[in-house]
C-alpha cells in the first residue's frame, strides 16, 4: 500500500491537510550550515551550562528556530549588513521539539516524489531515520539507569480533537512498537493517573514518557488537581523532556542562560540585541527603531500568541518593499515618523515579563514579481547520551508568503497562526554542485561568504 504522505491536522475523523510549499524548498547547506550549525552548537553549551549551574534537569530533545538575518545600514537605506544566521527561540524557551520525525519525513518524501534532487544533499540524519535515533535514545538511557529488557513508554499529549499533531503523535507510537516496545497512548481520554511516583495508564504504570506538550497547557487539557501531580509528582516516570525544564522557557531567563554562558566561555551566540524588563527604555526602544524595529515577546507566549513586531517605516520601508513587496501583517503594529511620539508615551511605563529584541530584516525568496516568501528553519536535535554531544535529527521550514496580492501574510513573523506554511528544509553538505537550488538575497551572500548586500 502507498504510504500517505499528506501532513494532517485535527481531531480522529477530522483530519485537514495542512498546506506545505513543496515546489521551494528552503535549502540550507555547505557554507551556510556550517554557519548554522555554530550557532545552534553555541547555544547548546549554554542551555546545558545553564542547567548544570542552576540543578535543572536537561531535556535530551530541542528545538531552535534559527533565521538568516541582516541589519539596514542606518547610513544607507538600500543596503542590508551584518548579515548571519540568528537563533531567535530556543533552546531554552523550546523545551519540546515540535515533529521531530513525522512533518521532516513527509516533507522529504513529497519532495523526493517531486524530482527534486534532494538526495544530492547529505542530512546529518537522513529523514527516514529520525524516529529510529529517537527509540535508540530512550533505549540507551534506560540501559545507563542500569535497567535490563525494554522499558514501558508513554507517548503523552493534549487531546486528540485539539491536537495539531495527531498523525504524527501516532507514527511515534508506532516507531516504538515494531521495535517491540510496550507503548502506550496518554491523553485525557485514557484516564492517566499518578501512583508510587509513576504515571500509570489503566494497571500499566509507565518507564519512560516523551511528552508533546508544554507544561502551560497541562492544566488546561488534564485539569489543574491531575496536571500538578503529574508534574510534580512523577520522579520514578523518567521523562526524556522533563517538567521542570520547562520553567525555562522564558525569554528572559533564556536571555540571562545566554549572558551567563557568554561571560564563562568568552564566546557568543549570533542572535538579535535582546533587552530584559529592566532593560527597557524609552531610549533604548527609540534606538531600536531607528534601525528598524523590535519584536516584544511575552514569556508565556507560544505559537506566536503574544508576540509583535513593531516596525517603524521610515527605516525599513524602501527595502521591505523590494524584499516583501507589502507587509502589514497580523502580528504587526506599523510606526510612521507622525505617530512615533504619541507611541513613545504609551510605553513609557511598560512593566511586563517580557523581552524586547531588535528586529532583523528576514531574508525572502523571490518566487515572482509579485510574490516572495520568507522563511525561517526549525531544528531538532537530540543529545546523544552515548557520545555526551547534541546531532541534528531534523528540521522543518516554515514560510510565509508575501506580496501585493497576499492577504493573509506579509507579516514576516514565521509560525503557523500568522498565515505560516509548511516546507521542506533541506540541510547538510551538499555531494555535488546543485545548480537547481535557489536562495534568498542574503543566504546567497551569507554561502559567498560576505556579510552584506545592496537593494
Amino acid at each position: 500500500m502507498e504510504e500517505d504522505l499528506r501532513l494532517l491536522t485535527g481531531g480522529r475523523g477530522e483530519e485537514e491537510e495542512i498546506p506545505a510549499h513543496i515546489t521551494s524548498p528552503t535549502i540550507v547547506i555547505n557554507e551556510a550550515w556550517a554557519c548554522v550549525k555554530e550557532v545552534a552548537q553555541n547555544a547548546l553549551e549554554a542551555y546545558l551550562y545553564y542547567c548544570k549551574n542552576h540543578s535543572y534537569p536537561h531535556s535530551y530533545l530541542l528545538g531552535l528556530d534559527i533565521l538568516i538575518t541582516g541589519k539596514i545600514d542606518p547610513n544607507n537605506k538600500n543596503k542590508v549588513i551584518d548579515i548571519r544566521p540568528t537563533i531567535l527561540e530556543g533552546p531554552c524557551c523550546n523545551s519540546y521539539p515540535a515533529c521531530p520525525g513525522f512533518f521532516s519525513k513527509r516533507l522529504y518524501l513529497q519532495l523526493k516524489a517531486s524530482g527534486y534532487p534532494v538526495d544530492k544533499v547529505n542530512y546529518p540524519v537522513n529523514p527516514n531515520l529520525i524516529l529510529d535515533k529517537l527509540v535508540d535514545a530512550f533505549q540507551f538511557l534506560w540501559e545507563k539507569e542500569g535497567k535490563a529488557g525494554k522499558p514501558v513508554i508513554g507517548v503523552f499529549t493534549r487531546p486528540y480533537s485539539e491536537s495539531e499533531e495527531e498523525t504524527a503523535h501516532l507514527e511515534v507510537i508506532k516507531a516504538f512498537k515494531r521495535r517491540g516496545f510496550e507503548t502506550l497512548r496518554i491523553t485525557p481520554e485514557e484516564k492517566p493517573y499518578v501512583k508510587e511516583g509513576r504515571i500509570w495508564v489503566g494497571t500499566i504504570p509507565v518507564d519512560m514518557c516523551y511528552r508533546r506538550i508544554e507544561r502551560i497547557h497541562v492544566p488546561v487539557f488534564y485539569g489543574e488537581k491531575l496536571a500538578k501531580s503529574i508534574i510534580e509528582d512523577t520522579p520514578n516516570t523518567y521523562w526524556i523532556n522533563p517538567w521542570k525544564i520547562d520553567d525555562l522557557r522564558s525569554k528572559t531567563i533564556e536571555e540571562r542562560a545566554f549572558r551567563e554562558w557568554e561571560r564563562w566561555s568568552g564566546k557568543t551566540i549570533s542572535r538579535p540585541v535582546t533587552l530584559l524588563p529592566e532593560e527597557i527604555t524609552t531610549d533604548k526602544i527609540k534606538e531600536m527603531l531607528s534601525e528598524g524595529g523590535y519584536v516584544h515577546k511575552l514569556w508565556n507566549s507560544t505559537g506566536g500568541k503574544g508576540v509583535f513586531l513593531h516596525v517603524y517605516l521610515p527605516s525599513v520601508e524602501n527595502i521591505y518593499s523590494q524584499l516583501y513587496r507589502r507587509f502589514d501583517g497580523r502580528h504587526m503594529i506599523l510606526i510612521t515618523e507622525e505617530s512615533l511620539p504619541n507611541y513613545l508615551k504609551e510605553i513609557e511605563n511598560l512593566s511586563v515579563d517580557a523581552t524586547v529584541q531588535q528586529l532583523r530584516t528576514i531574508d525572502a525568496r523571490k518566487l515572482s514579481e509579485e510574490k516572495r516568501l520568507v522563511y525561517d528553519t526549525r531544528i531538532n536535535v537530540l543529545f546523544n547520551a552515548r557520545k555526551g554531544e547534541w546531532e541534528f535529527i531534523s528540521g522543518i521550514s516554515r514560510c510565509v508568503p508575501c506580496g501585493e496580492n497576499i492577504e493573509n501574510g506579509n507579516s514576516l513573523l514565521t509560525n503557523v497562526s500568522s498565515g505560516a506554511e509548511l516546507a521542506p528544509l533541506v540541510m547538510g553538505e551538499s555531494k555535488e554542485e546543485v545548480k537547481e537550488f535557489t536562495f534568498g538575497p542574503l543566504l546567497s551572500a551569507l554561502m559567498e561568504g560576505k556579510k552584506e548586500v545592496y537593494f
